[in-house]
């Protein structure tokens, strides 16, 4: 046992004395390798170690010279690589700042936060007054906010304005400065907007001198506007006075007209679709006890979407005040060569007594400048007023647009498949009380859709559902319905020819278990109407089951409708319908644009309706039942 006991405490000792051996030997020089190897990494100026000093871990130190000779030439190549790509870097900012100095425009890039990322020093110096330009600090510090915010959205939600720009008006922040300005969008590898640049110079100069030449002129066809009559009155002979002053008289509307065209080619004006712009109009009044509603077609306008909003805002509120109204309407209509913004609201109230006085209203972020001036450099201020359909309507003169859509592309393509179903009519029978009221007083929603094809029992999709509201003869263009859906499926480039939408722009979308239900809701149990609306029906009706909603509603067909009123000889598709009526389409193809331009046709259709004396919901279907079957009966013979 004592032998055991000795042989154990010898074999610790003999275990502690190796242990002590190995850890001096092999363990320290580990620890102290480590601590170089860190040195070496965190740029310590020596590139290897001693190998002498780490006899006993051969061959570790070569190997780990080997690897730090490396770590040294890649370091060298990087910082060569940095240096060159810094030096280009600095080539380029001295060259792009060279570029940006010397133009004669102040220029400010900023992010969607309004933070400024870099501006040059005309900008600086321009500002200067107003407040401080730096980098990072936001551009609402020397810009006045609401013309940028606008303008931003403005681009944002129109992309065909974005990419070569929209000039606007804009005040500085101390009221000192008037800027005409130009916003270009800012957009990231996937296109979508990571900034903006803007673009300025001072525009004070420029409209005073404009407003001054305007005064006068003004003034000196004002004062000759007396004597002129007094010549015609006084004179020996009339008629050679007459003459004369007709011809001095015809001279100044020219010198006028004129000097307003000019005027109107200086003011920062771009191609607006009314729709969009009345949509920024509306949205001032959020919160506030007047509702703005956007309603009838939509127009394309020549005009600078700041200053005009700022004149039509302070023209709504000075006519509610006047009339102690809570609700108003904003519309725009065209005929051939001309068109008009027009403010609406219930009643036959006069205008024109306090016209004057709403238009001499300044409007302080133009610099003082009146509703008059804005609407002068527009298309001049010959304001007229009507009345129709129970309603006021203020008309401002505007300049027309050039559609931005091409209509060449709607004019080539071919028409849906023409699909006359008696069966539509089904769920618009025995709808009790409703269908005794008058036309005028339903609440219809009419709707279109785009599609990847025209075979839904094959697999084809909906990808896009647009729909409009219309109530007590008004079309709420405002309260729209507009969804891009995922088909889950490619679209057909012949398809794509149709509507425009593009996998990429339906990827992100939200599929159509999910857009559908959200349609129903929109639509609730009104009155559907789409132009040949079996085809659309057929798309939504498949799904109704799966997705645990049941469109039930009512429905007309605007095709049905015009197949019988224009007798079926007449052109029943959407265009040739348009062109019967006159009605000027925008956004052709689109669902919403679609929808849009049948609300319109449906208006025009219950007014030939009313005047045949069919008046009720009931009426229309017992007529349409009795012209389909004569259709059907036509197609079979």
């Amino acid at each position: 046992m004592a032998l055991t006991m000795v042989a154990l405490a010898g074999a610790a000792v003999m275990f502690a004395l190796a242990w002590k051996i190995v850890d001096f030997q092999v363990v320290r020089l580990i620890r102290r390798l480590a601590a170089e190897l860190r040195a070496i990494a965190h740029g310590s100026s020596r590139e290897s170690i001693d190998p002498a000093r780490y006899v006993m871990l051969a061959p570790l130190p070569e190997a780990v010279n080997s690897l730090s000779a490396r770590l040294a030439s890649a370091r060298r190549d990087l910082a060569d690589g940095l240096a060159g790509a810094t030096a280009k870097a600095e080539e380029t900012a001295s060259r792009l700042a060279a570029i940006l100095n010397d133009l004669h425009e102040g220029v400010v890039v900023c992010n969607l936060r309004h933070q400024v990322v870099l501006y040059n020093s005309v900008a600086m110096d321009m500002l200067a007054e107003a407040g401080q330009l730096g980098l990072g600090r936001s551009l609402f510090e020397t810009v006045a906010r609401d013309p940028v915010v606008h303008m931003l959205e403005m681009l944002t939600h129109r992309q065909e304005l974005a990419g070569r720009g929209a000039p606007f008006l804009a005040g500085t922040v101390d009221g000192r400065m008037l800027l005409q300005a130009r916003m270009t969008l800012i957009r990231g590898a996937e296109g979508d907007p990571t900034g903006y640049v803007v673009t300025m110079v001072d525009a004070g100069p420029q409209v005073a001198a404009l407003s001054r030449r305007d005064a006068l002129l003004r003034e000196v066809a004002e004062e000759l506007e007396s004597p002129l009559l007094r010549l015609r009155l006084a004179a020996d002979n009339p008629a050679l006075v007459a003459r004369e002053a007709e011809t001095i008289g015809d001279a100044l509307k020219r010198v006028t007209a004129g000097y307003q065209r000019a005027l109107s080619e200086w003011w920062p004006m771009a191609d607006l679709h009314s729709g969009d712009f009345f949509g920024l109009v509306a949205r001032r009044f959020d919160g506030e006890a007047l509702k703005v509603t956007v309603t009838g077609l939509s127009v394309w306008l020549h005009a600078d979407s700041h200053s005009l909003a700022l004149a039509m805002e302070a023209l709504i509120r000075q006519i509610s005040e006047r009339f102690g109204l809570e609700e108003m309407d904003l519309a725009a209509t065209a005929s051939e060569d001309e068109c008009w913004v027009e403010v609406g609201w219930a009643g036959s109230t006069a205008a024109k007594p306090a016209l004057e006085s709403w238009l001499s209203r300044p409007l302080s972020s133009l610099g003082g400048m009146t509703v008059r001036d804005v609407l002068v450099h527009h298309a001049g201020d010959a304001i007229r007023q009507e009345h129709r359909a129970g309603r006021s309507w203020l008309q401002l003169p505007m300049r027309k647009g050039v559609e931005m859509r091409p209509q060449s592309r709607a004019a080539s393509l071919p028409t849906r498949p023409e699909f006359y179903d008696l069966g539509l009519l089904d769920n618009t029978r025995d709808i009790g009380e409703r269908g005794r009221r008058p036309l005028r007083s339903l609440t219809f929603v009419v709707f279109d859709t785009e599609t990847t094809g025209l075979a839904p029992s094959q697999g084809d999709q909906i990808v896009q559902i647009g729909a409009v509201r219309v109530v007590n003869g008004r079309i709420l263009s405002g309260e729209s319905f507009n969804r891009i859906v995922n088909p889950g499926r490619p679209i057909p480039a012949e398809s794509i020819r149709f509507h425009g939408i593009t996998d990429d722009m339906a990827r992100d979308k939200p599929p159509i278990g999910v857009v559908l239900p959200q349609f129903k809701a929109y639509a609730a149990d009104d009155v559907l109407v789409a132009h040949n609306a079996a085809f659309d029906l057929k798309f939504l009706r498949m799904r109704e089951r799966e997705l645990g909603v049941k469109f039930d509603n009512p429905v007309l067909d605007t095709m049905m409708l015009s197949n019988f009123l224009d007798g079926a000889e007449a052109g029943h598709s959407l265009d040739a319908i348009c062109d019967r009526f006159g009605i000027e389409i925008t956004d052709r193809h689109t669902a919403l644009g679609d929808a849009i331009v049948t609300a319109a046709v449906l208006l025009r259709q219950i007014d030939m309706l009313e005047e045949r004396g069919i008046t009720t919901l009931d009426q229309v279907v017992k007529q349409l039942d009795i012209n389909i079957q004569l259709h059907q009966r036509q197609q079979t013979l």
